[in-house]
């Protein structure tokens, strides 16, 4: 039986869920906290590593990143064309193996090192409406402005094609020391997952963990970590981790239907919130919801992240930005229990099962699921995410750039039958992802409008299929 859903706008029609609104919008609501904090710094390197407050201030300056042979950039500024992006289940043996070259030979090489730190520099490109932090329970940290928000996919539109001109110049690179073909380095392309049709990553990214790669120690990294341990702001050895599906709370993935509804919206702002922002709720599930959390409030009446999410029930708690972030961030703590007591070696059933069920009413945005189902948490020690849900290391971990060139494919379908764009002006309409000393090499670092990177006569690429339902 299909699941009957509204979205969450939708949930005044019921008093359980109108008074689980402290819940179900608070992701969207952070987006706000804009009254109390700093303006967003000018565009440039940024002293910051992270993009919060509470985050250690660092000179990135002081890093140097390793580059190849800037002949194949060079060549390439003159010659470059449209490429065709597949999806990374339809592709063939050849070109796979053509991909994985590429990459294994860019993270070894520390290619990658750069677009780790930028991606983790949010102060400088202001590009996700909240972050997901490295501490343990996870833990969402709002963006300064809701222009971050709506730079989320142009930024990351503009970061995949600077990664996609840097993987055919690492191949270049490979194949002049292995004396290989030069010219396949032209073919190499980003794939995208078709999560949401597939339900599972392809086999052969699944068993693809290349080596190497370093990243800036965060703060709050758990003991386990390859990080943990070293100076906040330093460099460490990255070891790459995946436990697709693992996250128990957190282990279904996107329905294709769900995408249905995001595209149907014909106002750029409600397909955006729907991505990035609004949980649904899925209206079968929520007397079992009800129940769970009843539950829950008899089986551990004193845990603090529980009540607080039993306060936020009452129609008198705050609805401030900050107070309703406070509440999201209790109940991923809640949900985090089931993967805890899982490990353990005598779990508690009951205890997981109306956890899941509590969860069980909402499905989760397809960007923050697409992340946190990929990397999944370690079985063993669940204190520990896979790499593409932290976000000083994730772009080391291919799966990172197959689910976000899937959310670009996703609003490519949208555009081309809608004429929104992003709500954005003046210097947060125009998108660095890596700065020019860094990305000239590959012919590259360079400077994207919005207005060109939403026209897709003007983009390098185009993809092999729109997205269907």
């Amino acid at each position: 039986m299909t699941d009957k859903t509204t979205n969450a706008t939708d949930f005044n029609r019921r008093r359980f869920l109108r008074r689980a609104a402290g819940v179900t919008t608070a992701i969207a609501a952070a987006g706000s906290l804009v009254a109390s904090r700093k303006s967003a710094p000018p565009k440039g390197r940024s002293a910051a590593a992270g993009a919060h407050d509470h985050h250690t201030t660092i000179d990135r300056s002081n890093f140097r990143y390793a580059q190849g042979d800037p002949g194949y950039g060079a060549r390439r500024q003159a010659t470059q064309g449209r490429i065709v992006r597949k999806s990374a289940s339809a592709m063939s043996e050849i070109e796979i193996d053509r991909f994985q070259r590429a990459f294994r030979w860019a993270v070894a090489k520390g290619y990658f090192d750069v677009f780790n730190d930028e991606h983790f520099d949010h102060l400088r490109n202001r590009q996700h409406s909240a972050d997901v932090l490295s501490s343990t329970p996870p833990e969402a940290e709002a963006g300064l402005a809701p222009s971050w928000g709506y730079r989320l996919l142009p930024w990351h539109r503009s970061f995949l094609i600077e990664a996609e001109a840097m993987l055919r110049a690492a191949l270049h690179d490979r194949n002049l020391q292995e004396q290989g073909d030069m010219a396949e380095a032209d073919l190499v392309f980003l794939p995208y997952w078709d999560a949401t049709h597939l339900q599972d990553l392809p086999r052969w990214v699944r068993e693809f963990l290349p080596k190497g790669g370093t990243a800036i120690v965060p703060e709050g990294i758990p003991p386990g970590h390859a990080a943990f341990g070293k100076p906040v702001g330093s460099r460490y050895d990255i070891e790459i981790t995946r436990w697709p599906g693992s996250y128990l709370v957190f282990d279904k993935l996107p329905p294709a239907e769900q995408i249905g509804r995001a595209l149907a919206h014909p106002e750029w702002l409600n397909f955006y919130n729907a991505i990035d922002n609004n949980l649904e709720i899925v209206t079968e599930n929520v007397e079992r919801a009800k129940r769970g959390l009843a539950g829950l409030a008899v089986k551990i009446p004193s845990d603090p992240n529980l009540q607080l999410v039993l306060q936020a029930l009452d129609p008198s708690y705050p609805k401030d930005p900050a107070s309703q972030l406070a509440v999201f961030n209790a109940f991923l703590a809640v949900g985090f229990l089931a993967s805890l007591e899982d490990a353990k070696l005598f779990p508690d059933v009951v205890l997981i099962r109306l956890i899941k069920d509590v969860y069980s009413a909402f499905r989760f945005q397809p960007h923050l699921l697409l992340h946190f189902w990929a990397g999944g948490l370690n079985p063993k020690n669940p204190n520990i995410r896979g790499t593409a849900s932290y976000f000083n290391e994730l772009v080391v971990e291919p799966a990172f750039w197959m689910l976000h060139n899937e959310l670009d494919r996703i609003w490519y379908t949208w555009e081309t039958t809608n004429k929104g764009i992003p709500p954005l002006t003046g210097d947060d309409a125009v998108f660095q992802p890596l700065l020019q000393e860094e990305g000239a090499w590959y012919g590259g670092g360079k400077t994207y409008q919005l207005a060109t990177l939403v026209d897709h006569s003007a983009i390098p690429y185009e993809f092999d299929t729109l997205f269907t339902v």
